[in-house]
């Protein structure tokens, strides 16, 4: 005899209740990890910013001060070195 090589799929018969129980589970955990993810990544975030803040305030002090010094210094090179 010759075997049937069509593979078999399983049939599952689930009572509905029970199925909108779990359903109503998944939901809650998909929220709770959406949840962590976007405070994580807020969280990311604000470090960044406050991180490149820093970088772009000190660049602007220094270019702020080299402006003073050569404006201020233009004809006295003397008094600045």
């Amino acid at each position: 005899m010759a075997e049937d090589t069509k593979p078999i799929v399983p049939v599952a018969v689930v009572d509905p209740d029970q199925l909108r129980d779990i359903m109503a589970r998944l939901e809650r955990i998909e929220e709770k990890v959406e949840f962590y993810s976007s405070e994580k990544c807020m969280r990311a975030g604000k470090s960044i910013g406050r991180d490149l803040g820093a970088a772009y305030g000190i660049c602007a002090g220094l270019i702020l001060i080299l402006a003073y010094i050569l404006f201020v210094y233009a004809g006295n090179w003397v008094r600045v070195i």
